[in-house]
Order: structure tokens, then sequence, then C-alpha cells
């Protein structure tokens, strides 16, 4: 019996560092894709509707895509590098997107929840040539999150500590002077 417990000590031991060493894949950022619906309610240019699409890096929130023609003129995430999406407590607000030229028009994302968020724009800069409308959002698909590394590395390292401790154990207690059991079986 003391001849094969050296052998699992060390083959734990083996395999608790090799677990314990072995680099988990890099964490990748998921990306999250929406379609956008706009209601303008008031203003100039009630009651027309516009539509566009955003995608967001789960890690940053950040926008990694923005399409939205408005008034003419093609917009994506380069228009407002700091774009994101809003989120409190895991609840999507909506999307917080400005353009400062005219016309100039600003995605303002909800208090609660993204059923509060609107789109407010200007035209000019004269009087009475600004308006606003309601945002409807829409996921598009699941995020790929096949390359989020799960804790069984550390579960294995863990499992492994515990075992070499309760065979350290079991070792003592087998050499200890006193034991039943004989060093040399």
């Amino acid at each position: 019996m003391t001849s094969s417990i050296p052998r699992l000590v060390l083959l734990t031991t083996g395999l608790a560092l090799g677990v314990g060493l072995a680099q988990p894949a890099p964490l990748k950022a998921a990306v999250v894709a929406y379609t956008f619906d706009i209601l303008i309610d008031s203003g100039p240019l009630q009651p027309n509707s516009y539509s566009g699409s955003f995608a967001y890096d789960t890690n940053t929130f950040n926008l990694t895509s923005f399409s939205f023609n408005f008034e003419g003129t093609q917009y994506d995430e380069t228009d407002d590098p700091d774009a994101s999406a809003v989120f409190d407590n895991g609840v999507f607000l909506g999307l917080e997107y400005s353009v400062g030229s005219f016309p100039q028009f600003s995605f303002v994302p909800g208090f609660f929840d993204s059923s509060d968020a609107s789109f407010a724009y200007d035209l000019e800069a004269s009087a009475g040539r600004g308006g606003a409308g309601s945002l409807t959002f829409t996921r598009i698909g699941r995020p790929d999150i096949s390359a989020v590394p799960g804790p069984l590395p550390l579960l294995g390292a863990a499992a492994c500590f515990g075992y070499s401790r309760k065979l350290k154990q079991r070792m003592k207690i087998s050499i200890a002077p006193g034991s039943s059991h004989s060093p040399i079986d």
C-alpha cells in the first residue's frame, strides 16, 4: 500500500500543476446586434419614420457598428466615437448616440427601460425646426459567447488540491509511530 502512495501523490501533484498552469483562452467579447425604428411624433418631420441598426461589444458596451440614414445622410459608428449601448443593472435602456452638425440628432436612452428611449432632432439653428420621436428596439439573434471559458479548470485544480491533501493525511497516519500499518508492506 505504501509503495503506491508516493506514485499517487506524484500523479496528483502533476495533475494539479498541469491544470493550474493551463492558460484558459482569453475572454472574447460577444457582439449583440439590434435594429431600431423611429416614429417622429413632433416637429416638421412628423409623421415620418426611420430605421437603422447597431451592434455593441458586451465587454465595453461601445458600438461596433451603426447604420442610420437621416435626411439623406448615412451615419455610422465613426460619426460618434463615444456612442454606446446603455444598461442599468442588466436592463437595456437604449442607445446613446449624437451628431452635432446639422441636421443634429440624438438617441436618448430610457430611464427605466428601452420603452422610455427617444429620438430628438434639430434640422437647423432657427427655432421651430426641431422635434422628437419614439424608438423601438429589436434584438437580432443571440450573442456569440462560445469563446468565453468556463470554470472547469479552476474546479479541476481545486478537486486535485483537495484530493492531494487527503492523500497526505492518509500517508501521515500510515507512517506515524504506533499505527497499525508498517511503512514497509
